[in-house]
């Protein structure tokens, strides 16, 4: 017969089809002139930001903030034609709005499974968007970046990802 330790665990083989729709998904976006996305697809966690919001900058504010709440892995992606696509391929515990076009870009999928819409939650708070998935709505990053009131905004909402990391610095998955 086959020998278990010759055949891949359902946990590598998720993996490695996760990366590679990802991959894919990134290289059409590159054809496309679109911002490419960034992160480990396989972290659970991910964020859509607003495509128009895509810059040195901001990128380089999302790199730090995350890194600020333990959770540099995450995956970043901006809505594009292939949103639906990379949701449901990545298949992440925790789904991130940042911004209110990204909220309506998420609902706009039309996303057979949702209980809830982004647009109708309000700022900061978890809420179960399908039966495996958490949502969570911020508000813009671009506007953080230059008024002081819409950074403490942001900030504040952002914050809320800190319950997705164990005391071990783990990912947890335990929005309540």
């Amino acid at each position: 017969m086959f020998e278990n330790t010759s055949l891949p665990s359902a946990a590598n083989a998720y993996e490695a089809k996760t990366s590679y729709e990802a991959a894919r998904l990134a290289r059409y976006s590159k054809q496309a002139r679109l911002p490419q996305p960034f992160g480990e697809p396989c972290s659970g966690v991910v964020l859509v930001v607003e495509r128009a919001e895509a810059s040195a900058r901001l990128v380089d504010a999302l790199h730090r903030s995350l890194a600020a709440v333990k959770l540099d892995g995450a995956y970043v992606t901006w809505s594009s034609p292939y949103l639906l696509e990379e949701t449901l391929s990545i298949e992440p515990g925790a789904l991130v709005a940042v911004g209110p076009d990204a909220a309506r870009a998420i609902d706009a999928l039309n996303y057979p499974l949702a209980k809830t819409g982004f647009s109708e939650t309000p700022e900061g708070l978890w809420f179960v968007w399908t039966k495996g998935t958490f949502g969570l709505r911020l508000p813009a990053l671009t506007s953080a970046l230059v008024d002081a009131d819409a950074k403490h905004r942001f900030w504040r909402a952002f914050l809320s990802l800190r319950v997705l990391i164990d005391d071990e610095g783990d990912l947890g998955y335990r929005p309540s």
